[in-house]
């Protein structure tokens, strides 16, 4: 799902949102049964009922990719403007041939991620994952 050479401060900010996101799930950094009860969690979708599987033809490039991505934002405001709530989750790529055989993807295709959709539970805390500083990550040039 991630590249194994991933350096900080990816691999730092990547960790830190996890950690909030599933502390506030109730799941602690220290509990020895935490990756178990993540995969839970991602694999049931987070309780959503439905999940929609974005498929890319094996041919596509980087821009493709990228172009996917934007597609799935759009996707998932629509979604939202309509009083749903999704959550993309890249873990479906590593149950690709399952989910694959399950929806009959044909062969030329790569599973890209999944995306749960669902009405908001009530109750739930919904945690709000620390941000880099926009001096971290966007140059402005000329201004």
């Amino acid at each position: 799902m991630y590249p194994a050479e991933l350096t900080s401060p990816y691999l730092d900010r990547f960790s830190d949102a996890a950690a909030q996101r599933y502390k506030a799930l109730g799941i602690e950094r220290d509990d020895p049964d935490r990756p178990m009860k993540i995969a839970a969690l991602n694999s049931e979708a987070f309780g959503a009922p439905v999940v929609l599987f974005c498929y890319l033809d094996r041919t596509m490039g980087p821009g493709q990719w990228g172009d996917a991505g934007m597609y799935l934002q759009t996707v998932m405001l629509l979604l939202r403007a309509e009083g749903l709530h999704s959550c993309p989750q890249v873990m479906w790529t590593m149950h690709r041939k399952t989910v694959s055989q399950i929806v009959e993807a044909d062969d030329g295709l790569v599973l890209y991620c999944g995306i749960a959709v669902g009405f908001e539970k009530g109750g739930v805390p919904r945690p709000r994952t620390g941000r880099a500083v926009m001096t971290e990550t966007v140059s402005f040039i000329g201004v």
